[in-house]
């Protein structure tokens, strides 16, 4: 548990450390880039939620014997509780949307950070980039579908009276988790790690790995600048505490 603890401290905190590379030479292109990929994504998720979000609550409540029309106390909090899950549905889609269409550009920011902090240059190796843009895709798609299926049993927990209120807050933290992993997997990509070694790797370092996710998270909660900010923060602040704890 000390571990855990103080392996999240410390990913914490390198958002400290990172904030000054944001406004340095060379890294605020990195951060002209997000704000492209969000304006088209943003339009796209905020459609999918004003033209569907109602009709499938209604699905999901009909489910259960519910509807819009007669909602009792216990069932506005049911409703309440899956407005909030399928706000935090429909954020995660736009999340990994966007680290997928920028893994390209954060990985290369994720070298250039650990290349300044080492001083060791890496060779440029085309087909190696191309391979590691579709580890990427592969494994941000695989963690967007685990979080999925973790989030739908959790959501289960929204009917059960009390209980139900703990499960937005475990979405928030399962999501931050998964979110972390692919942060962080810029690092083990360019080490080389196979999957099954970058797994073991990020399990040994939870606290790490939860760490950077929620700090991406919280960022994310704040509109425009927080979106602007939060990759491109997040992948410094990641590369910086990978290091420490290679």
């Amino acid at each position: 548990m000390f571990k855990f603890l103080s392996s999240l401290g410390l990913s914490l905190g390198a958002y400290g450390e990172a904030l000054p590379y944001l406004f340095k030479s060379g890294y605020r292109r990195y951060l002209a880039l997000p704000i492209l990929v969000y304006l088209g994504l943003l339009v796209g998720v905020v459609w999918l939620m004003y033209t569907n979000l109602n009709r499938w609550l209604s699905i999901v409540l009909a489910w259960f014997g519910y509807s819009f029309d007669e909602l009792s106390a216990y069932s506005m909090i049911i409703l309440i509780s899956l407005q909030i899950i399928m706000f935090f549905f429909m954020s995660s889609l736009f999340k990994y949307a966007t680290l997928i269409v920028l893994s390209p550009f954060l990985a290369f920011l994720s070298e250039k950070v650990e290349v300044e902090a080492t001083g060791e240059e890496l060779p440029f190796m085309l087909d190696q980039i191309i391979k590691d843009i579709f580890r990427a895709i592969r494994l941000n798609l695989t963690n967007f579908l685990k979080e999925m299926g973790i989030t739908l049993l959790l959501a289960l927990l929204a009917f059960i009276p009390l209980v139900g209120m703990l499960s937005p807050i475990l979405i928030f933290v399962v999501q931050s988790y998964y979110l972390g992993y692919g942060l962080l997997d810029y690092n083990p990509e360019r080490w080389r790690m196979d999957f099954p070694t970058t797994e073991r790797w990020m399990k040994a370092r939870r606290g790490m790995v939860l760490g950077i996710g929620l700090g991406f998270h919280l960022l994310f909660l704040i509109p425009v600048l927080g979106w602007i900010f939060a990759p491109a923060w997040s992948v410094i602040a990641g590369t910086k505490v990978a290091l420490k704890l290679r």
